[in-house]
């Protein structure tokens, strides 16, 4: 299973990283042995600074070589499909096509109202922007908009897409895209292998668990498959709880931490958490 974690969001006195701290610890995180970038998206509901998720994976791509990098996961209905098309094959382009975006519909209302975006029809927005995203990347012309692609840019990005563990979606990600996106927000393990049997059930190859809580400094309990899934736990507790998505089959884990600098997830905590795998 592949192991990929989050990038710092501020500094420990709370100004905003520079583009050469974001850089060296993309470098880090590589070095480190991590298989994945992955970069979370809010617009309006934080209570402190979040970045454009496109913007810090830019710097990420400036500064590494292999790794994976991605979105977990791009509110789609907030941004025009046409844009934001452009600003996906942006990215893939500057990356060596090492970018993989993971988009969903969004599920937090305060979003939508920030942006001034019908949070009712999100599902329906979603589904008539990823046809026209999929297709402007693949340089077709979609209406009067034309988005000519470089000649390796391979269709654009794989489409991973971000959903709860139940539902349409799910099967949609199985059937007409390259991944699914699943959360451990909010969702139990139990919950995470259904939706993952769900997607297998569907024809679903690569399968992603996002936004695992991580800190290996706060006391463990007894691991209940019913709670919402996280890290925050001894490193033992932590190891098992990873290897137990992966014995279910799950292909990523992809950790993060709310919020945080690099004080708080310094470079001997990820070299620990890499070692968990």
């Amino acid at each position: 299973m592949r192991l990929g974690i989050s990038l710092p969001t501020r500094q420990s006195d709370g100004r905003a990283p520079t583009i050469a701290q974001i850089m060296e610890r993309a470098r880090v995180i590589e070095r480190a042995g991590f298989d994945g970038i992955w970069v979370g998206d809010s617009v309006g509901r934080a209570s402190w600074p979040v970045p454009d998720p496109l913007a810090w994976l830019t710097a990420a791509a400036a500064s590494t070589e292999h790794i994976e990098l991605g979105t977990c996961v791009l509110q789609v209905p907030l941004r025009r499909p046409v844009e934001l098309a452009q600003r996906l094959m942006s990215l893939h382009a500057l990356s060596g096509g090492r970018f993989r975006a993971g988009l969903g519909s969004g599920s937090t209302r305060a979003d939508f109202d920030a942006v001034g975006v019908s949070y009712e029809d999100r599902f329906k927005i979603l589904s008539a922007a990823l046809p026209t995203i999929r297709r402007l990347c693949a340089g077709e012309q979609v209406g009067d908009a034309h988005l000519p692609a470089w000649a390796d840019g391979d269709g654009g990005p794989p489409i991973m897409i971000g959903s709860w563990h139940s539902g349409l979606w799910v099967q949609r990600a199985a059937r007409d895209y390259d991944g699914w996106l699943g959360s451990g927000f909010f969702t139990s393990f139990n919950q995470l292998k259904e939706g993952l049997q769900r997607y297998r059930d569907a024809g679903g190859t690569r399968a992603l668990v996002s936004t695992i809580r991580v800190d290996l400094h706060k006391p463990g309990g007894t691991f209940d498959p019913d709670a919402s899934f996280s890290l925050e736990c001894e490193p033992a507790d932590a190891a098992d709880r990873l290897h137990r998505l992966a014995d279910i089959g799950y292909d990523d884990a992809l950790l993060t931490r709310a919020n945080h600098s690099e004080a708080d997830l310094t470079e001997e905590d990820l070299v620990q958490i890499r070692g968990l795998l």
